[in-house]
């Protein structure tokens, strides 16, 4: 059944350790060595070569962290191709997209691309604005609009090498805080129009993100058809560094003024635009509208 795989890797996953982790997985694992995997060298390389091996083999498998996953499962949706099932080998830095699988080790992980059940994943589709018009893109475990996408390239690779799982999105939090202004907002989700300053705006598809540590959407599943909101209103730098121990816990959605719900879609503008992110990626900016696509891949995850 192995020759039926196809496995893509990015080699800078886990701030460069995913190669080193391949490796031990291979020593573990003696079946592993026959494999072949597609280590890319840039950006895009990895769903172009999902999109072209989709219908051509039973499973391809994402080999590093959410980044890669993304990747290798928008080639899959892409392609409109059902047959092919998307496996996860979570050897990078967050692994968000693996761990809502039950797929957080990366042995277990292994043991489940040959034993683990197939089941049908839903998928977030993210409709925003770039430089060269509209595009489209796709995110398996949330996205948002606000101040998550200055975190994100606060978080650099050498802070994520230094500071670890469990810091690096502190740290990444305290540098886009220094700057950050919470832009005018126009949301409309569940039948309801919101406006105000917003500092983040999310639509979950799984509860834990920034690599397990943060419970941003508690209750969100990723097999139910609905997408888990977040609303949360501009904070001044003291009630945001307050607050942001929160999101560790969930408790977030206490604070007041925050505004938790569940709905198939939301559209949202702002005032001046506001950059929107996919899964750790920056991936253009508002207006932008997230749609929950149900059951839209087949994946492999962890035996109940």
């Amino acid at each position: 059944m192995q020759q039926d795989w196809r496995l893509i890797g990015n080699p800078q996953a886990g701030a460069g350790r995913t190669l080193k982790l391949w490796s031990q997985l291979v020593q573990r694992f003696p079946e592993a060595a026959g494999l072949r995997v597609h280590w890319t060298r840039a950006s895009g390389e990895a769903t172009a070569v999902a999109r072209a091996a989709a219908g051509q083999c039973a499973m391809v498998v994402a080999v590093g962290g959410d980044g890669t996953a993304n990747e290798v499962a928008t080639g899959l949706i892409e392609a409109g191709v059902r047959e092919t099932v998307l496996g996860l080998l979570p050897l990078g830095t967050g692994n968000d997209a693996a761990r809502a699988l039950g797929l957080e080790d990366p042995v277990e992980a292994w043991t489940a691309l040959a034993k683990g059940p197939t089941r049908s994943m839903d998928v977030i589709e993210v409709r925003c604005e770039t430089d060269q018009g509209v595009t489209t893109r796709y995110s398996l475990v949330y996205a948002a609009a606000g101040i998550a996408a200055e975190i994100l390239e606060r978080t650099t690779a050498r802070v994520k090498y230094w500071a670890g799982r469990r810091g690096c999105y502190t740290v990444g939090f305290l540098r886009a805080l220094a700057g950050w202004r919470s832009p005018e907002m126009r949301i409309r989700c569940a039948g309801r129009e919101y406006a105000g300053r917003f500092m983040v705006v999310s639509a979950g598809n799984a509860e834990w993100v920034g690599g397990g540590m943060m419970r941003l959407s508690p209750g969100a599943r990723w097999d139910d058809g609905l997408l888990n909101i977040n609303l949360i209103p501009r904070l001044n730098g003291w009630q945001a560094l307050r607050s942001f121990p929160r999101l560790y816990r969930g408790t977030h959605l206490h604070l007041r003024g925050v505004r938790y719900l569940t709905a198939p879609e939301l559209e949202l503008e702002s005032d001046p635009p506001t950059r929107v992110q996919v899964d750790g990626d920056v991936c253009g900016a508002t207006p932008a509208r997230f749609r929950v696509l149900p059951g839209r891949l087949r994946v492999k995850a962890a035996a109940a």
